[in-house]
């Protein structure tokens, strides 16, 4: 009895923990760490923790930790797209989300455990003797595939998971799963607004950066992309196939805005506004402008050799002061720059039709550069500015 009164004084300490997990929106990983050693530690023959949860990401279907009792947690991410799509299709877990199936034990070690899924004998070779899985959903029901966890508990001892084991991993899930939530949807939030507004502009709205004209000043390198072309090209095409036809665009144009630092904040149709932060070091962040701008255009060039329907880019470069915030009216936000600097950085860009030029910079980018990688290209009218304003083109 004095076994069980410790264990049952250790499980609620663990329970009281993961309250407190909860308040502190802790991620995944660290909530399965604490349950398993946990677990193990009252005598849980668990030997290994597969949580999953779906989220909300343009790219990432779910979410995944693994613990086992002798490595380090181990995370991963299940795409849309992934290539073991049918393994998913074929699991028990699968079945369980479609058929609203909430809890499925199978004693691998029992010769007569029906293996009726393809990854029970595969466990079994594998030396684990009890398979227990937990659905815990979460929010309001739907008839649709459930939201929430699920969590998969293997057990490598001789006996698997005794009555006793069983009994306690059923009570704790709910309590494991009810301290993830709070870090998933958090997790979740700031993956949405990374996604839409950029990794930058998400975390200030996340901070609370939401007030109706909030802005701040900021020194930044501004590009403007945009596909020539558009306009013509939309009108051969159904709606479907010029989104996937832009898409294919923009998987050459946004990685290389990613890979020099910076942050796309709006995509205006064919193309897209990105910054640079120049803040202390506006040279650094003229060059990686530029290098940005370059390899979008090498990029779009490739694709263009590869798909004959292809269109050019055109791209241009400023770099000046701009207001960065929240801009809107009627509840209704938008997390952008505004400025000169970006009125100015647009209309450089429309002249790179008419100059034949693909790439053009303002001379305040250019005084950055090396003099031997630019060209001048003259001086030239700009809608709204009352001088002609000097531009120039990047050597290749």
């Amino acid at each position: 009895m004095a076994d069980m009164g410790a264990r049952e004084t250790r499980l609620r300490a663990l329970e009281e923990q993961l309250i407190d997990c909860a308040l502190k929106r802790a991620d995944v990983e660290t909530i399965i760490t604490l349950s398993a050693e946990a677990l193990s530690s009252v005598g849980v023959a668990v030997d290994e923790v597969r949580l999953g949860a779906r989220t909300l990401h343009p790219e990432i279907d779910a979410i995944g930790v693994t613990w086992t009792a002798h490595h380090a947690p181990d995370s991963g991410v299940w795409r849309h797209d992934d290539e073991s799509r049918d393994i998913w299709l074929n699991s028990p877990l699968y079945h369980m989300l479609n058929r609203h199936e909430f809890r499925m034990h199978r004693p691998l070690r029992d010769p007569d455990c029906p293996m009726d899924f393809p990854v029970f004998p595969e466990l079994r070779d594998e030396g684990f003797t009890d398979y227990l899985a937990h659905l815990v959903t979460v929010g309001k029901e739907s008839a649709e595939r459930p939201e929430g966890f699920i969590i998969r508990w293997l057990s490598r001892a001789p006996e698997g998971f005794g009555a006793e084991d069983l009994a306690t991993l059923d009570r704790i899930v709910f309590r494991i799963v009810a301290a993830c939530e709070p870090g998933r949807e958090r997790a979740m939030a700031h993956d949405l607004l990374a996604a839409y507004l950029g990794p930058r502009s998400g975390s200030a709205v996340l901070s609370g950066s939401v007030q109706p004209g909030h802005t701040q000043s900021l020194a930044a390198v501004i590009l403007v992309a945009d596909l020539a072309g558009v306009t013509a090209a939309s009108d051969t095409m159904p709606g479907a196939q010029l989104v996937d036809f832009l898409d294919r665009h923009f998987d050459a144009m946004v990685p290389p805005v990613d890979a020099e630092g910076g942050e796309i904040l709006a995509f205006l149709g064919d193309g897209f506004l990105a910054a640079f932060d120049a803040a202390g070091d506006p040279g650094a962040a003229c060059a990686r402008g530029v290098a940005a701008a370059r390899s979008i255009y090498r990029r779009v060039e490739a694709l263009r050799r590869s798909d004959p329907t292809a269109l050019p880019v055109d791209i241009s470069l400023h770099i000046g002061t701009v207001r960065y915030g929240n801009v809107g009216a009627g509840g209704r936000q938008a997390f952008t720059v505004i400025g000169p600097a970006v009125n100015l950085a647009s209309r450089i860009e429309s002249l790179c039709g008419p100059l034949g030029c693909p790439i053009l910079i303002s001379a305040d980018v250019a005084a950055y550069l090396d003099q031997s990688d630019v060209q001048e290209m003259g001086d030239h009218a700009v809608r709204g500015m009352a001088s002609p304003v000097p531009l120039f083109s990047l050597k290749r």
